[in-house]
């Protein structure tokens, strides 16, 4: 999906700045700065896609981890001290 926007803005720019070499006018000129903010925004916004994705995280021996992308909603959380794991 964001394949196919990153090649639509590409074109668009590319058909942008040939109606404005074809048209000098105002609205080529406009045409031209949103097809470049759309590419540009197409590009940054796959890279903060592909950051948010990698989780990491460190628990102390004693300690209990919860982690999440989203809303977290707990319940009881209960350990024993023979256990490594959180039941």
């Amino acid at each position: 999906m964001l394949l196919s926007i990153k090649l639509l803005s590409g074109i668009s720019f590319i058909g942008s700045v040939a109606w404005f070499f074809a048209q000098r006018d105002y609205e080529p000129a406009i045409a031209i700065v949103t097809s470049l903010s759309a590419f540009i925004a197409a590009w940054f916004g796959d890279k903060k896609v592909q950051r948010q994705a990698s989780q990491n995280q460190t628990v102390a021996k004693n300690g209990i981890g919860i982690q999440a992308g989203g809303d977290v909603s707990l319940g009881n959380i209960h350990t024993n001290r023979n256990e490594k794991d959180a039941k």
